[in-house]
């Protein structure tokens, strides 16, 4: 039976390289970077996925002034209507202390007036790094086992899942990387166990549906293992 990914990751790389070939400022790769995940965002709903977790690279500075943080605004103003047609619940994760005050202020603003929302669940990790992430949750934890309140053979994967920045999100299904790299990032490091992964040949703001929807399908035609070997997917008792 076809299989069906309910949260799709997409880790948006590519920008500034997209740029750079154009001979065009940083800010062009920005906007058009913007658009690509309008499109995104939208297909995404519509194929049925019930949540979405978008992940800015590097190549979206958002500390200071930055233009970044400008183009994440104007997205969500933009497009707020069109978010509100497709029932979306948006919610943001990371170090979002970090980022600019008037952003800061935008990202809540739009998380309450979707809280009531049943659609598709968009979530975007923002001044986020998967290392740091669980660098918090061990000191956390080794805070407490220092205080005797929790004991050290009680620390498991799931109570650190629990911890995370995306503690609210469900596993993650699949993992789109696009930006012609087939490597890991610096996000969802701990979350990606048992992801399946898609490397697109297309850079970020070249990103389009159609490359969504071949990301999906492709998806549709693997056999998940968590772990285990096909045998034992394969077979309802333990071999």
């Amino acid at each position: 039976m076809k299989k069906r990914a309910d949260h799709v990751a997409i880790l948006m790389d590519g920008c500034t390289v997209w740029s750079s070939r154009r001979n065009l400022s940083p800010t062009s790769g920005l906007w058009a970077s913007a658009l690509a995940a309008a499109s995104t965002i939208e297909s995404a709903a519509q194929s049925g996925i019930r949540h979405l977790t978008l992940v800015p690279t590097d190549s979206f500075p958002l500390t200071g002034d930055s233009e970044a943080g400008l183009v994440i605004s104007q997205l969500l103003r933009s497009h707020a209507d069109t978010f509100r047609h497709l029932s979306l619940r948006f919610s943001a994760r990371g170090e979002l202390t970090q980022l600019p005050a008037d952003l800061q202020q935008r990202l809540s603003a739009m998380e309450t007036a979707t809280a009531h929302e049943l659609g598709m669940n968009l979530t975007l990790l923002l001044s986020y790094s998967g290392r740091r992430d669980i660098l918090r949750v061990a000191r956390d934890l080794a805070r407490e086992v220092k205080a005797g309140r929790l004991s050290a053979e009680g620390i498991s994967p799931a109570l650190i899942q629990k911890r995370l920045i995306t503690a609210a999100l469900p596993g993650v299904d699949l993992i789109v990387y696009t930006g012609q790299s087939h490597r890991l990032a610096d996000a969802l490091t701990f979350e990606s166990a048992y992801a399946e992964f898609a490397f697109t040949d297309c850079l970020w703001p070249d990103f389009t549906p159609s490359d969504l929807q071949g990301a999906l399908a492709d998806f549709g035609h693997r056999e998940r293992r968590y772990g285990k070997t096909s045998a034992q997917v394969q077979s309802p008792t333990p071999s």
